[in-house]
């Protein structure tokens, strides 16, 4: 039975992202409905806001130009892809530049830039096309991330913080200009945008915001507490409008860049979590986004027992935890953990990645990946994303070269 094309509009107007993504397939009739749902009405906003989680929308939308009037649609092709990551596409690509004695990796929209144990910073386009190479410091960086603006028409060229042994360095260049901010005695940092929180030896806690002005860059602090003894910060994350931090063992927030938000806000307790076992200062641990903290610990009795942690954070001060033996999944160590959306990654000391589905932290079970693949023989440690609209593309690093590996949903939108 033939419908009037003005009934099936208005069918589809009250539908899933789904139901109009196999809606579009189903004929040129169809098709040409969905296309005019899409560019006269929000629907594919609609879809994103009411089927993506919020903490994962929130990381999406900062892959894509905020006049970019189509990212609700590939944000939402990209999420429904990698819900059904079993069926994804994964294809491994080893970059095309000889990059020696990799420390650390970051990727934007535009530039991959690759930090060197000798202290070499090395940034390209995103086609690998090198555009500034020099040695800026004399130790090795130990990470790096790129400053996004908050603003709908970004400025020429990049910004980068820049993380090396007990100090931070605020790096710009234009393409032919550069500067340098430098931030010593820094023994951790978490970045969000154009904001930075670093802790400095003594205890202070810092939140400021990279700023321009008059083509330079500066620190305008925001907020600051201090850490009394004996307590020390095990590690902090900046997301979305808080900073969480994770002290000993009591989980604490502060929201910054708020207007009513004042430099001397008291930090909020959150919770007091309990670990399996001690926690030392050279252990794993760090925060996801605002409610998840996953800790790498040690069977002191058997070095072959390494353990996972999962801490889900929850309201009211309550928690839950769930544990996995690594050694006996993997036969092998984690060396670095990535999430992104709806996807985490965990990568090996042996070359290995395995890549999971994660549709609810209670449910995540370890053993269960939906992929495994061979990078090569030497331990992951690094792991970023990029996503484009028609792909989502993560940069897997060895101290030895880069591999993209790839994923898409074939024919979603076809």
């Amino acid at each position: 039975m033939n419908l009037p094309p003005e009934l099936i509009e208005q069918i589809l107007n009250k539908c899933d992202g789904i139901t109009l993504l196999n809606a579009r397939k189903v004929d040129p009739k169809w098709r040409s409905i969905v296309d005019y749902l899409t560019q006269k009405t929000r629907i594919w906003q609609w879809c994103c806001k009411e089927e993506i989680p919020a903490n994962q929308l929130i990381e999406y939308l900062q892959k894509y130009k905020p006049n970019d009037e189509d990212r609700w649609l590939h944000i939402y092709i990209n999420w429904c892809s990698w819900e059904h990551l079993d069926n994804v596409v994964c294809d491994i690509i080893l970059s095309p530049v000889d990059v020696p004695r990799i420390s650390c990796l970051a990727v934007s929209s535009e530039f991959i830039a690759v930090g060197s144990q000798d202290g070499r910073l090395r940034i390209f386009t995103s086609n690998w096309k090198m555009i500034y190479m020099a040695r800026i410091l004399a130790v090795k960086i130990t990470s790096l991330t790129f400053i996004e603006s908050d603003e709908v028409e970004p400025e020429r060229g990049l910004c980068l913080v820049i993380s090396f042994n007990r100090g931070l360095q605020i790096f710009y260049f234009d393409g032919i200009n550069k500067g340098q901010l430098e931030i010593h005695d820094v023994k951790s940092h978490s970045v969000y945008r154009n904001y930075i929180c670093y802790e400095k030896l003594g205890g202070r806690l810092t939140i400021s915001k990279i700023i321009s002005r008059h083509g330079h860059k500066e620190l305008a602090e925001i907020w600051f507490s201090r850490i009394y003894s004996p307590s020390s910060l095990s590690c902090m994350k900046m997301w979305d409008g808080i900073c969480t931090f994770l002290i000993n063992n009591e989980v604490k927030t502060i929201q910054y860049g708020a207007e009513d938000a004042t430099p001397m806000d008291i930090m909020e307790k959150k919770t007091r979590i309990r670990y399996n076992s001690p926690l030392v200062e050279n252990q794993n641990t760090q925060i996801l986004r605002n409610d998840i903290i996953i800790r790498l610990c040690k069977n002191e009795d058997n070095l072959k027992c390494d353990f996972i942690e999962f801490f889900l954070l929850g309201k009211l001060e309550k928690y839950s935890k769930k544990m996995f033996s690594t050694w006996e999944i993997f036969r092998s160590y984690i060396t670095c953990i990535y999430l992104y959306g709806n996807t985490l990654i965990l990568g090996m000391d042996i070359g290995n990645v395995y890549i999971y589905h994660v549709s609810s932290w209670k449910n995540l079970d370890i053993r269960n990946y939906s992929h495994k693949i061979i990078i090569g023989k030497h331990p992951i440690i690094n792991i970023v994303v990029k996503e484009t609209p028609n792909e989502r593309r993560f940069y897997v690093s060895s101290k030895f070269n880069v591999h993209e590996v790839t994923g898409f949903l074939p024919n979603i939108y076809i």
